[in-house]
């Protein structure tokens, strides 16, 4: 239960309010989800008492920069997926989030920083090569950003990628936490498969990426191949048998997406 807020007037005194005890909190989606608090609790953390409010200083504005695209982490993802800028898959990724009333609170900074392993988000911003400026105005990979830190992003950049990006989802439900999360890009200078669900947070399958580049992974044998590499824990989304069944099958047909796909942006 959340006790005491401060409510900072700018950047630079949010972060000097910044301790391990207190957490930046914008749209509180990710902050109050109950599964959070209950997984602190199950690790030995204490519960989330104190907050830094951030919802007013953070951007929301979407503007390109030479071949990159730069978006404010403040943005909610309704507001990216109505925006004519914002990429096609990006805007299938944050409508994944069936409640609009979530859409209009979640931020897409907020997304990144709770670093779900069910994230719809992580796996597509991974697979474009996305980074995120912190305060300090460092650079971070999305894919290597460590939520423990609990850093305060301020913007996302999107740069220019070759290949097409694809991503699909297995649920149950539209309600339902989803059994699996993934993306993948390929492109004649690199591929990216990321995949959610499987581990306690996204992970990108490098040793699957390099089996696709020289061709020696496709179809069955890549499929086969991602199940034997993950390691899923059975839940209520699913068995761990079921998880590296749909992880194979699901990643196989969206490499033969992806490879379609860039065929005919050629």
């Amino acid at each position: 239960m959340i006790k005491e807020v401060f409510k900072p007037a700018s950047i630079e005194e949010a972060v000097k309010l910044k301790s391990e005890s207190i957490f930046y909190l914008s749209g509180g989606t990710q902050i109050n989800w109950a599964q959070a608090q209950a997984d602190r609790k199950l690790n030995g953390k204490p519960a989330i008492e104190k907050v830094i409010l951030v919802q007013d200083l953070l951007s929301k504005e979407i503007k390109k920069q030479g071949s990159d695209l730069f978006i404010g982490a403040g943005i909610t993802l309704q507001e990216l997926i109505d925006s004519s800028q914002t990429p096609g898959v990006l805007k299938k990724a944050a409508g994944y989030i069936a409640s609009r009333n979530i859409r209009n609170m979640a931020t897409l900074g907020g997304n990144i920083a709770a670093n779900r392993p069910d994230s719809y988000i992580l796996p597509c911003l991974i697979a474009l090569n996305a980074e995120v400026i912190i305060a300090d105005k460092e650079k971070i990979s999305v894919e290597s950003y460590d939520s423990r830190k609990n850093y305060l992003i301020t913007q996302i950049i999107l740069p220019r990628v070759d290949g097409v990006c694809v991503i699909d989802v297995a649920l149950k439900s539209s309600g339902a936490y989803p059994s699996v999360t993934c993306a993948v890009r390929v492109s004649d200078k690199d591929v990216v498969v990321a995949l959610g669900c499987v581990s306690d947070h996204v992970i990108r399958l490098k040793e699957i990426e390099s089996g696709i580049m020289d061709g020696s992974l496709s179809g069955d044998t890549l499929a086969a191949a991602v199940a034997n590499k993950i390691h899923p824990k059975s839940d209520l989304s699913g068995s761990a048998a079921y998880k590296k069944y749909i992880s194979g099958s699901m990643i196989a047909h969206l490499v033969a997406l992806s490879q379609k796909g860039a065929e005919r942006k050629l």
